[in-house]
């Protein structure tokens, strides 16, 4: 039969103390069942731990060996209990997290720098992962949380918005849009553009939804997958992209970044589970929460 840690702690208390008495004490026991424990490791493992003698006890050769082992064995049992401990309570662990888009311009390093420091013990894997597909990556254990804009309901997934950012108007430098003054709305009718994917829902609807309300409709020059490559076409110089503010972020050779007026901002959210959440998870969140109560983003 195979020694238990109890066992095992018994054994290394009288090794360390070479006195049953004395070990006795420190494990806060009585001698005889600590006698009686020594004798069965003994008889379990059929060889003889200590040499009795009239003031105590020394190892034998072979207790000299189990003593290495043990304290190791006792060392990564105390380890082991301590980190189940830590990731229960949310101190240590990982997290896989998806993001896509800008919202790694500003949003996702700055909530995720900041939960990292407040909880270095948790290990932040990041992963550019296209939000149409971050839902079934969520269901299938391969993301913790996704981060987004514009993100639609799911069955078994939440949708958590974060903050609310302006949008800016990207136009290439020199061109006529290059100035000071903020640009309106109204001011890109007839202007080349460069709109985004239109899976629903999305950065381009709002756009279009925006240039509904203004009474045109958008010339779009080009199409462009995110904002980066918006951005790519702008600094050719042949068309102007509507983006959020944290674009400027993406020190572009030929682009300049200028307010834009008449139009509402674009959400950043999260999506994660309802329910089963680890408890890595479950920290980020209520650091999500006290970072949105306390007003650092928006």
């Amino acid at each position: 039969m195979l020694p238990d840690t109890r066992q095992l702690e018994c054994f290394v208390a009288v090794a360390e103390e070479g006195h049953i008495g004395r070990a006795a004490a420190r494990l806060h026991l009585t001698q005889p069942p600590l006698t009686r424990r020594i004798k069965r490791l003994e008889r379990d493992l059929d060889v003889e731990l200590f040499v009795r003698e009239p003031s105590g006890v020394r190892l034998t050769a072979p207790g000299e060996a189990l003593l290495v082992e043990a304290r190791r064995i006792l060392a990564l049992t105390d380890k082991a209990v301590t980190l189940t401990r830590r990731v229960s309570a949310g101190e240590e662990g990982h997290l896989l997290v998806g993001w896509f888009g800008s919202t790694v311009f500003a949003h996702v390093p700055q909530l995720l720098g900041g939960f990292a420091r407040a909880h270095p013990g948790i290990d932040v894997v990041l992963e550019r992962v296209p939000k149409a597909e971050q839902a079934d990556a969520l269901r299938d254990g391969l993301l913790h949380i996704g981060f987004g804009r514009l993100y639609a309901e799911e069955d078994g997934l939440v949708v958590r918005h974060l903050a609310t950012e302006p949008l800016a108007l990207a136009v290439p430098a020199g061109g006529p849009h290059d100035g000071d003054a903020p640009v309106g709305i109204d001011d890109l009718r007839g202007v080349p553009m460069v709109l985004y994917p239109r899976a629903r829902p999305s950065f381009a609807d709002q756009i279009l939804r925006e240039c509904e309300e203004a009474g045109f409709a958008p010339e779009v020059a080009h199409e462009a997958g995110d904002v980066v490559g918006a951005l790519s076409y702008v600094a050719l110089g042949s068309a102007v992209a509507i983006v959020p503010r944290s674009a400027r972020n993406v020190a572009l050779p030929g682009v300049v970044h200028r307010p834009l007026t008449g139009v509402a901002g674009v959400e950043f959210s999260c999506l994660h589970p309802e329910a089963g959440r680890p408890p890595a998870l479950e920290a980020l969140l209520s650091y999500l929460d006290a970072v949105h109560e306390g007003g650092a983003e928006g």
